[in-house]
C-alpha cells in the first residue's frame, strides 16, 4: 500500500478537471472588473437618454429619443467627427514616426560592438523614465507656444518652427518609439548573426543584408510593436491636452464632454475610441504569435555575440549614438532645469538668470499628499497586478485552451482599452451602488482610482509572470515534489524564488505606470483623492516650476523604485547560486 500512496503523492500532473476549474474561477474577477464595466458603458450608449439640451441640437425629440441616440448622437456632432479623424490622423502619423525612430535605434546600437554600446543601449529606454505628464510639460518647455527651441529658431514672421500637430508627433515619436525599439532589440539580441555573415560573404550589400537576414527575424516584433503604437497613439491624452489646444482628438473631448453633464455622449465617444483602439488587437496578436521564439536560430547552437565594428563604422556609430542620446536626454534635462527655473524666467530667455530651490519649497501640504496618494494607490494597484498576475499564470500553465480563453480574452481587452476609456467605463458600472463593490459607490474614491490603475497595468504583469513561468519548467517542481514537499510549499520554496526576478521586474514597471497614469485620474479623482499626476496639471496653469518640480519628484521615486528593484532581483540571484560560486 505505501507504494501506491506514493504514487500517487509523486504524480506529475494535477487533473483537467481541477486544471480548468481553477482557470475558470480566476477569470471570473477578470471578467466582472474589466469585461462587465466595458460591457455597462456600451449599455450606456445604447440605451441611456442624451441631455435634453443635446438631444434638441441634434434633432431628437427629449422625451422620445431613438434607440442608440448617443451614438447616432456621433455622427451629427461635427465636434466628435473632427475628434475621430484627428485621432486616426495622429495615430497613423506615430505609427510611421515611431517605428523609424525605434527601428534606427535598435539597428544602431543591437548590429556591433562599439565603444560605449551597452550605455547607449541602456539609455533607450530613458522615456519611461518620465510619466506622460511631466514628459509632456518638457516638450511644451522645448517646442510649444514660447518654447525654447521656438526662441532661438523660428520661421519668417515669427511663426514657430513646428505647428501644434508636428510637436504633438514629435512628443509621439519620443515616448512611443520605445515600443518599436525594446521589441526590435529583443529580436536582435535573439538573432543568429550566422545568417547576417553569411548574405554579406555572398556579396550582399547593406540593403540585401537588411531585408533578407535581418528584415524576416524582426518582421514581426516590428508589426506588433507598430500596433501596439497606434494604440498607445490613439490614447494619449496630456501631449494634445497641452501642445495643441487648438486640435481635436477623442481622449481631450472626452474629459471635456465629462463636464457637460451629458455622460450618455461621454460614453459614446468612449466607444467610438475603444472601437478604434480595438481594431488593432486581432492583427497585434497576430504579428505577436508570429515573432521567433527567443533564442531563435540553429537548433542547438548558442547566440553568437555582436561582431566587432571597423575602426570607421566604431566612428560614425559613436558619433550617431551621441546624437541620439542628447535628443532623448533633452527633454530629462528641460524637465529638471525647469524645477530650479525662477517663476519669472520660465517663459523669458534660453537660460535662466539664477537656479535656486524656489519651486521646491512652493510645495505645499496639499502638492506632497497628492504624491503620497500616488505612490501608495501605485503600489497597491502593482501588487494586486503582481497577485493576480501570478494567479493567471499558474491556472492558465496546465489547464486547457477553452479554459483559459476568458481570462487571456480579458487580459487583452486591457491591453487595448485606453485609460480614458477604461475609468468611464468604470463610472458606468460602479459610480453607484453595485454587488460587485458590496453594494458601495465607488464615484470619486480611492478604490475606483487603484482599480483603474490594475486594469491599465495588468497586461504588463500577466506576461512577464507566463513567461516566467514557461522558461521554469516542471522539472524543479516535479523533483520538489518527489522530495515530499506539499503543493503550496513547492510554491513559496521553489516557484517563487525562481520566478522573482520577473516579478519585481513586472511590479515596478505597473508602479511606475499607475503612479504617472493621468488621464484616468483625470476623469476618476475626487477632492480627497487627488493624485499626483492631476495635482501637477492644476499646478502648472499658474506655477509651471512647482509642477515641473513636483513632477520631478514622482520621477525620482520612480528612479528609486528602479535602482530597490535591481538591489532585490541582485540579492534573489545572489541567495539562488550556490555557494561555491560566490567566491
Amino acid at each position: 500500500m505505501r507504494p501506491a500512496r506514493a504514487s500517487n503523492r509523486l504524480s506529475p500532473m494535477p487533473s483537467l478537471r481541477r486544471n480548468t476549474l481553477l482557470a475558470l474561477l480566476v477569470s471570473a474577477p477578470l471578467l466582472a472588473y474589466i469585461l462587465y464595466p466595458a460591457l455597462a458603458m456600451l449599455a450606456e450608449s445604447l440605451h441611456a437618454p442624451l441631455a435634453d439640451w443635446r438631444a434638441g441640437h441634434d434633432g431628437f425629440d427629449s422625451a422620445h429619443q431613438p434607440w442608440a441616440a448617443p451614438l447616432r448622437a456621433l455622427l451629427l456632432e461635427n465636434g466628435a467627427r473632427l475628434a475621430f479623424w484627428g485621432t486616426l490622423k495622429l495615430s497613423l502619423c506615430t505609427v510611421v514616426t515611431g517605428g523609424l525612430w525605434g527601428l534606427g535605434l535598435a539597428l544602431l546600437w543591437w548590429r556591433r560592438e562599439f565603444p560605449g554600446r551597452r550605455l547607449f543601449a541602456l539609455l533607450g529606454y530613458a522615456p519611461l523614465l518620465m510619466p506622460p505628464l511631466v514628459g509632456s510639460m518638457a516638450f511644451f518647455r522645448l517646442l510649444g507656444e514660447g518654447g525654447l527651441l521656438n526662441r532661438v529658431f523660428h520661421l519668417p514672421g515669427g511663426k514657430p518652427l513646428f505647428s501644434p500637430f508636428e510637436s504633438v508627433l514629435i512628443l509621439h515619436t519620443y515616448a512611443f518609439g520605445i515600443y518599436t525599439y525594446a521589441f526590435v532589440a529583443a529580436a536582435l539580441e535573439n538573432l543568429d548573426h550566422a545568417h547576417e555573415e553569411a548574405a554579406r560573404s555572398l556579396g550582399g550589400g547593406p540593403w540585401a543584408v537588411f531585408r533578407h537576414a535581418l528584415w524576416p527575424a524582426i518582421r514581426a516584433p516590428f508589426g506588433a510593436a507598430a500596433l501596439l503604437t497606434f494604440m498607445a497613439a490613439g490614447a494619449s491624452f496630456s501631449a494634445p491636452l497641452l501642445l495643441d489646444t487648438g486640435g481635436h482628438y477623442l481622449t481631450v473631448e472626452i474629459v471635456n464632454e465629462k463636464m457637460s453633464g451629458d455622460p450618455a455622449f461621454v460614453s459614446a465617444l468612449t466607444v467610438l475610441l475603444a472601437a478604434l483602439s480595438l481594431a488593432a488587437l486581432p492583427p497585434f496578436l497576430y504579428f505577436q504569435r508570429s515573432a521567433p521564439a527567443a533564442g531563435a536560430g540553429l537548433k542547438g547552437s548558442a547566440v553568437r555575440a555582436l561582431s566587432q565594428a571597423g575602426r570607421q563604422e566604431a566612428a560614425w556609430r559613436v558619433g550617431l549614438s551621441l546624437a541620439a542620446a542628447a535628443l532623448l536626454l533633452a527633454p530629462l534635462f528641460v524637465s529638471a532645469l525647469g524645477a530650479f527655473t525662477p517663476k519669472e524666467d520660465w517663459y523669458t530667455g534660453v537660460w535662466p538668470k539664477t537656479l535656486g530651490l524656489d519651486a521646491f519649497r512652493r510645495l505645499d501640504t496639499e502638492s506632497l499628499d497628492a504624491l503620497k496618494r500616488s505612490v501608495v494607490y501605485g503600489l497597491q494597484a502593482a501588487a494586486l497586478d503582481l497577485a493576480v498576475a501570478l494567479a493567471v499564470a499558474l491556472a492558465l500553465r496546465r489547464a486547457s485552451a477553452w479554459a483559459g480563453f476568458p481570462s487571456e480574452f480579458a487580459v487583452m481587452l486591457a491591453i487595448a482599452l485606453p485609460g480614458s476609456a477604461v475609468a468611464v467605463a468604470l463610472l458606468a458600472a460602479f459610480n453607484g451602488p453595485s454587488w460587485l463593490t458590496g453594494g458601495a459607490a465607488l464615484g470619486q474614491s480611492a478604490l475606483i482610482l487603484i482599480l483603474a490603475y490594475a486594469s491599465r497595468c495588468l497586461p504588463l504583469a500577466v506576461r512577464p509572470a507566463r513567461a516566467a513561468l514557461e522558461d521554469l519548467g516542471p522539472d524543479m517542481e516535479l523533483a520538489a515534489r518527489g522530495l515530499g514537499a506539499s503543493p503550496l510549499r513547492t510554491l513559496a520554496r521553489v516557484v517563487l524564488p525562481m520566478i522573482l526576478p520577473a516579478l519585481l521586474a513586472a511590479g515596478l514597471l505597473c508602479f511606475i505606470t499607475a503612479a504617472g497614469e493621468f488621464v484616468a485620474s483625470e476623469i476618476l479623482y475626487g477632492p480627497a483623492t487627488t493624485p499626483a499626476s492631476v495635482k501637477i496639471n492644476e499646478l502648472f496653469r499658474n506655477d509651471p516650476p512647482g509642477a515641473t518640480a513636483l513632477g520631478l519628484c514622482l520621477m525620482a521615486l520612480g528612479a528609486a523604485a528602479v535602482g530597490l528593484s535591481g538591489w532585490l532581483q541582485a540579492r534573489a540571484s545572489w541567495r539562488r547560486t550556490p555557494r561555491g560560486d560566490k567566491l
